[in-house]
């Protein structure tokens, strides 16, 4: 016996000692996604991997020196930034497409806290978005992002839109004026409009119009797509490649013209080489205003920063994940921790705000990528760039870099999701109108935090105002009670609104003597607050002799409420079913009124009550006491027939043909 126990133990710490090892496992390949995919690799795949990982290269590179310009930053900063998220997601990515990199939005949210200091605080924020992202997916808080609707994030997104274009006029025109905001652009544009230069703008208008055409050559051409297949792979790669394109014939018809020929204005020097490894930079000193900047000044002075830097990284990146993920889960923490990881490496490589990228998703997964590995060959294409090609691109000009960060934003502008508000719920316009507003004349980071501010109000108060249907009703053995019915649980934002109705119900439809049945069937959960408001109103119908009793109560919120009512010594009722409602109310009309009702009831031998017949309950015709007092506000829905269309007890029926059934049966 001794050895079969020891036997058993053993066996038995064999066991959890092996599916403690398989957790462990399973966890380590759920922390790094390229486990699970990785030993499936083929060279099929391969192949996919290199020709989508090139044609992200060519498509980040003009996009990389647009962004950090738009940024304020150097345009080696773009490239600086476009080379470390693509490498980090083929180890801690879980989805297939998503590539990361500088975006548009961050770029201009760069610009909103750095503007007119040293690159240096643009790389801070990419180390600020990086920690608190990183928080955020280790303690799974990625939920924050699900409170901003899509009212909110649409407004955000045609603003940010609006406002990284109207930073371009000033390239595309060839101006040069200070200014920083929507309004004071579109002002000083106007005011230097005469100082428009020729050239530049007919540069600008000719990238963009070639843009365009080459954005949808092949949709032109997609007649001939079955017919002439490899023609419509070569204008698709055209097509995609079209930055790159514009970005590569106006640099060499410029360096063999010459900027001073043209007179159009040009990116000028261009630090080559890698980026150096070095810490990120805690504290940094800016010539201009010869004053130091740290780490705690940055929280201190643009404590916005903490939240709308990571929010917005959240916001692009978990969307395009999600929409390129198909019928697959995405595993919002582990892109939180993903994008955390790839933002704080950055930082050694003086890189800046990066999240996933919509427009090189879509290429990504448009060109076949089979597996993250397509960032690989992406990210070696930029460090040959920076390496061998940074010297020529002191000829882009700044009019085409313009017309590539325009074409690439514009079609965000959505206006059109306005129509559909207004035709389903005109409420929601509010806060696309006051985000739009607020994002396009005072600043993007108060236009999100404002929709997102109100997105939360709406949550509040429609938690603390429940749907409530109120009606009159009546047993069949012609017992009237008024019966109360809230949509939802009883929570805290919830129960003064709630206890009003209830009472305001047993005053005005119950004259103050008609038993009051609250249907507890939707309230699936209770919280202490909500439990001291049903004491409370417990407390106010006892002492007013008006019956309140609970139908169809959980078992769990009636251990909530009793006892919070034991320690206040309050009686209260409560059943589950409709016979024992029914003795409740017979109990309550016979003490009441000393009349006794014996149609479909009988009493046993030890004199108590049997139901024989269903409980029916009746909606009596609505007369001046519907009104509640005109409550304009309230969300209460006061049923005058069984025709209203809204949920009713079982064995609903008018109480106008109640009536003139005990009228045919007297006559």
């Amino acid at each position: 016996n001794i050895n079969l126990n020891i036997t058993g133990d053993s066996s038995r710490q064999n066991e959890e000692s092996r599916m403690r090892k398989l957790l462990a496992g399973k966890e380590v390949r759920k922390k790094l996604p390229i486990l699970q995919w990785l030993p499936n690799y083929t060279t099929e795949k391969l192949l996919a991997d290199l020709v989508a990982g090139i044609t992200i290269g060519l498509t980040i590179l003009p996009q990389g020196l647009a962004y950090a310009s738009l940024g304020g930053l150097p345009p080696q900063y773009g490239l600086y930034s476009s080379f470390v998220g693509c490498i980090i997601y083929i180890f801690l990515g879980s989805t297939t497409a998503v590539t990361i990199g500088p975006t548009a939005v961050l770029a201009i949210m760069t610009l909103s806290y750095s503007s007119g200091q040293p690159p240096a605080k643009g790389v801070m924020l990419g180390l600020l978005t990086g920690i608190v992202t990183l928080f955020m997916g280790v303690f799974k808080l990625g939920f924050i992002v699900n409170f901003i609707s899509a009212p909110v994030n649409s407004a955000f997104t045609s603003a940010a839109a609006i406002t990284i274009c109207s930073t371009q006029i000033k390239a595309l025109l060839g101006l040069s004026y200070p200014a920083e905001g929507f309004l004071s652009i579109i002002t000083g544009a106007v005011d230097h409009i005469y100082e428009v230069k020729l050239n530049d703008t007919l540069l600008s208008i000719a990238c963009i119009v070639t843009l365009l055409v080459l954005q949808h050559i092949p949709n032109v051409f997609s007649s001939y797509e079955k017919s002439y297949p490899k023609l419509h792979k070569w204008l698709w790669l055209i097509s995609v490649a079209r930055n790159a394109i514009v970005i590569v014939v106006c640099t060499v018809i410029f360096t063999i013209m010459g900027p001073d020929a043209t007179h159009v204005k040009v990116v000028g020097n261009i630090t080559s080489g890698l980026p150096p490894f070095q810490l990120p930079p805690l504290h940094f000193w800016d010539s201009q205003t010869n004053a130091t900047y740290s780490f705690g000044t940055l929280l201190k002075e643009d404590a916005s920063a903490i939240v709308v830097m990571p929010l917005l990284a959240l916001m692009e990146h978990i969307t395009i994940a999600k929409a390129f993920a198909g019928t697959s889960r995405v595993d919002a923490s582990q892109e939180m921790l993903t994008i955390g990881v790839a933002n704080i490496i950055g930082t050694f490589f003086s890189s800046m705000s990066v999240t996933g990228s919509f427009s090189r998703t879509a290429v990504n997964h448009a060109s076949g990528v089979q597996s993250p590995m397509g960032g690989l060959f992406t990210g070696i294409l930029v460090l040959l760039s920076l390496q061998f090609l940074t010297p020529y691109f002191y000829f882009i000009p700044k009019a085409s870099l313009g017309a590539v960060i325009v074409c690439a934003v514009i079609f965000n502008v959505d206006f059109a999701v306005l129509y559909p508000m207004w035709k389903t719920k005109k409420m929601d316009l509010l806060p696309w109108a006051v985000t739009f507003i607020i994002s396009l004349l005072v600043g993007l980071e108060f236009g999100i935090l404002s929709g997102l501010i109100i997105s939360i109000v709406f949550l509040l108060y429609y938690a603390a105002r429940p749907g409530v249907r109120v009606s009159k009703g009546e047993t069949l053995s012609g017992v009237p009670f008024i019966l109360v019915a809230s949509d939802r649980s009883l929570v805290f934002p919830a129960i003064e609104y709630t206890r009003y109705i209830i009472l305001k119900s047993g005053r005005v439809w119950g004259k103050d003597y008609l038993p009051v049945v609250i249907d507890c069937q939707h309230i699936h959960y209770a919280d202490f607050t909500a439990a001291q408001g049903m004491r409370d109103l417990f407390k106010m119908y006892n002492e007013k002799k008006q019956e309140l009793i609970l139908w169809r109560i959980k078992p769990s919120i009636v251990r909530i409420l009793t006892q919070v009512m034991e320690v206040a010594n309050v009686p209260f009722k409560h059943c589950s079913t409709e016979a024992e409602l029914e003795v409740h109310l017979l109990q309550s009309h016979v003490q009441n009124t000393t009349v006794h009702f014996n149609n479909g009831l009988t009493e046993d031998s030890n004199g108590s009550i049997d139901i024989t017949r269903r409980i029916h309950f009746s909606n009596t015709d609505a007369d001046e006491d519907m009104d509640m007092d005109n409550d304009n506000t309230s969300n209460v829905t006061v049923v005058e027939d069984s025709s209203s269309g809204s949920s009713s007890p079982p064995g609903l029926q008018m109480a106008s043909d109640r009536r003139r059934a005990r009228k045919g049966a007297q006559h």
